[in-house]
């Protein structure tokens, strides 16, 4: 008798050791954002939030993986307005795949700046965030941008 309430104790003991196991494995699959806090609000995927600090509207901001694989774009921002694009990151099929800015300036020809680079394929969270500061007189955009990569923090950089 004395032997078997010590079989159901140990078949007790270990049968919460594993319920324990897997919860943690939900949780750290699911739940877990091992992001900088400043990133932990914004969702899964790739997020591209541009806030528009000068007194000009932007012109048409066009965002794009490497391989011409279009994130969205954003028109015609007005002066104090803030926009985010949001997208899976189910689209990066390659690791070494860079994000890029590219819009026109005043003479018609296109400018490309890079943002982001994820060093593998699909990764958890991409976040841009791009404080335009203002446009020169060729159109050139004046901004700082930061982020994270999924990998690590990057910048503020300032670009004119």
């Amino acid at each position: 008798m004395k032997s078997h309430k010590i079989i159901i104790l140990i078949m007790s003991v270990i049968s919460i050791f594993l319920i324990s196991i897997f919860l943690m494995f939900i949780y750290l699959l699911f739940f877990y954002d091992d992001s900088p806090d400043e990133y932990k609000k914004y969702d899964r995927g790739v997020t591209i939030e541009v806030n528009n600090m000068s007194n000009q509207t932007l012109p048409e901001l066009n965002f794009l993986y490497t391989d011409d694989i279009k994130v969205g774009t954003i028109k015609d921002l007005k002066p104090g307005e803030t926009i985010k694009l949001s997208g899976s990151s189910k689209e990066i099929k390659f690791s070494d795949v860079s994000l890029y800015l590219n819009y026109c300036i005043n003479n018609g020809e296109k400018k490309v700046d890079s943002l982001a680079y994820m060093y593998y394929k699909k990764p958890y969270k991409v976040v841009v965030i791009i404080n335009v500061i203002g446009i020169d007189q060729n159109g050139l955009l004046e901004y700082e941008w930061k982020g994270y990569n999924d990998w690590s923090k990057f910048g503020p950089e300032i670009m004119k």
